[in-house]
């Protein structure tokens, strides 16, 4: 049995991280849009509008579905290793950037409290309901914990547990268990089934021409499910969503030996610092461009404010880190259950760096 070379394995797992970039500047764009009220009427936000409906489907399902990939090199290390790597380090980002945003968001005028105590209520039932974007933060936390503790149930059981959680969500009143079915279903997919990721990664590099000509169809079929409403059907879209989660699979093998697709590649290594810092920006950018001359076309505003937040955000990620704010971004010792030494090593290779990755 033949063994790959460190980097071979990086090779072949390049493609990763810019299907991490694809999907940060697609839920970008929802925020975006949905700021401009395109959420509403597309119209309203120009090409982004139309282009956040078109990535609904498949979005937020892509992103849990990477976060999972690399899962089993962990997931048998010792609770305590385990709890600070996928536990302690989300729920730290969670809380401190909870601290950060919701009072920012306040000072610039979004449904501030009248009051401290009200101030102080909200923080605390932001910390059990997430705010904004934070919601995705959190959940990770709450996949890794709960595959850890399922791992010894059959797939052939827990597989169709899941689809039925997705397909009947549940509606309890505790954000946690409502939320849990949503997208807990492309997490585990990606976990048990990163090898057919991997393998359709390294199909698509071997024929590209076949793989382009099924992207076209691909992009075709999700247009039409998406234009016909037939996506609100939850069957369909979690049909759609495996589809759209295929597509950018093959749409990162085949940009990611190219150079000029790079900066997708930066954005999925730096992932974590867009997620967090692209939302109190566009608060301030998005309102600016619409107030000002070019809000009169709504394309322009869009691609303006896409292009300045995720700007804002790297620039901000790379300046707090040289003046010493690290604890922004990277957890410090003393939020560690285990220091970086001390860790055992995965098995194969290296997780790669991207989307609050440890």
């Amino acid at each position: 049995m033949s063994h790959q070379r460190p980097s071979d394995l990086r090779n072949r797992y390049a493609w990763v991280d810019f299907a991490k970039g694809f999907c940060i500047v697609a839920v970008v764009a929802m925020w975006i849009a949905g700021t401009m009220q395109g959420h509403v009427a597309k119209g309203q936000a120009g090409w982004l509008g139309y282009f956040v409906v078109f990535a609904k489907p498949f979005r937020m399902p892509d992103f849990f579905l990477i976060s999972g990939l690399f899962l089993s090199q962990v997931i048998d290390r010792p609770w305590k290793h385990y709890l600070d790597t996928k536990v302690v380090h989300y729920l730290y980002f969670f809380v401190l950037w909870t601290l950060i945003v919701l009072p920012v968001t306040w000072l610039l005028g979004h449904d501030a409290p009248t009051s401290m105590g009200d101030a102080a209520t909200a923080l605390l039932y932001h910390l059990y309901d997430p705010f904004g974007m934070l919601w995705f933060i959190m959940m990770l936390s709450v996949y890794f914990v709960a595959t850890r503790l399922l791992r010894q149930v059959p797939v052939w059981i827990l597989l169709p547990a899941a689809v039925l959680l997705h397909l009947f969500p549940l509606h309890t009143g505790v954000y946690h268990i409502d939320r849990f079915g949503m997208f807990f279903l492309f997490f585990y997919v990606g976990h048990v089934f990163s090898g057919r990721f991997f393998a359709l990664a390294d199909w698509t590099l071997e024929h590209r021409r076949t793989a382009i000509a099924g992207l076209l169809l691909w992009a075709m079929a999700n247009a039409v499910l998406v234009k016909l409403a037939l996506t609100e059907h939850l069957a369909v879209n979690l049909l759609a969503g495996f589809m759209g989660i295929s597509a950018v699979v093959v749409i990162a093998a085949l940009v990611s030996s190219h150079r000029w697709a790079g900066w997708l590649n930066t954005l999925g290594k730096h992932s974590i610092a867009v997620y967090l810092g692209f939302y109190l920006p566009m608060l301030v950018i998005v309102p600016a461009l619409q107030g000002s001359p070019i809000g009169r076309s709504p394309s322009l505003v869009a691609t303006i404010s896409m292009v300045s937040v995720i700007a804002i955000a790297m620039g901000a990620y790379h300046l707090f880190n040289r003046i010493g704010l690290t604890f922004l971004y990277d957890r410090p010792s003393w939020m560690r259950l285990v220091q970086p030494g001390q860790r055992p090593t995965s098995r194969q290779a290296k997780v790669p760096n991207g989307s609050v990755a440890s």
